[in-house]
């Protein structure tokens, strides 16, 4: 019995389609800054102007994109691990005296959120069908 549903393929390559897109252009955008920082501070190195928690921030955003790539192959393992992630981000950012603001982090993290609920949706959704 192939039926599927609709609404499921649809959040599923919404979700698809905008976490690749997130993930690479979080990726450009890091990567113009690793060289602009780098032209900026020529003598410093490109970690050690952070300090724990904010390497820490780094590392969990990182895994949460991954979590959104992931998501093309396993839509409940991407999701849930690339939300997880996020929420942490924001989390860990409250406590992060270098941000200029604390809060500032929502609206971004409310954003990368979205594919990650939609993946989870989409295989709830699935799920309930009897899909694999």
């Amino acid at each position: 019995m192939n039926t599927q549903n609709p609404l499921a393929n649809a959040f599923r390559w919404i979700a698809r389609i905008s976490g690749v897109l997130m993930t690479v252009l979080t990726l450009f955008i890091g990567s113009g800054e690793a060289l602009d920082g780098r032209s900026r501070h020529p003598g410093a190195t490109l970690l050690g102007q952070f300090n724990p928690l904010v390497l820490s921030i780094f590392a969990l955003w990182g895994t949460g994109l991954a979590g959104l790539l992931l998501g093309w192959w396993k839509e409940r393992l991407g999701g849930i691990l690339s939300l997880c992630c996020f929420i942490s981000v924001f989390v860990l950012n409250l406590f992060n005296s270098q941000a200029p603001s604390r809060t500032g982090a929502l609206a971004p993290m409310l954003i990368f959120c979205v594919p990650s609920a939609l993946f989870i949706a989409s295989w709830r959704m699935r799920s309930r069908e009897g899909e694999p």
